[in-house]
């Protein structure tokens, strides 16, 4: 199965903002973390790290798609 996604422009600017937020969550957690807020610098570091993934979304779900794939061909 192969699911062909035409790229709007969109869905260009969503992911462009997904790994800046992931940018201004880094500089915020080592900020944090000079600061000596350990907890907060690791929140914001998943927090980027999650923002990260939401930037692979379209690549995520190929992978997924394509183990799906994989598993019911196995089946068979």
């Amino acid at each position: 199965m192969s699911v062909r996604r035409k790229k709007s422009f969109g869905q260009i600017v969503i992911t462009a903002m997904f790994f800046w937020s992931a940018l201004l969550c880094h500089f915020e957690a080592s900020s944090l973390k000079e600061q000596g807020d350990l907890l907060n610098a690791y929140l914001y570091w998943f927090f980027g790290f999650t923002a990260i993934l939401g930037g692979f979304r379209f690549k995520i779900a190929e992978l997924i798609y394509g183990l799906i794939d994989f598993i019911n061909k196995n089946k068979k």
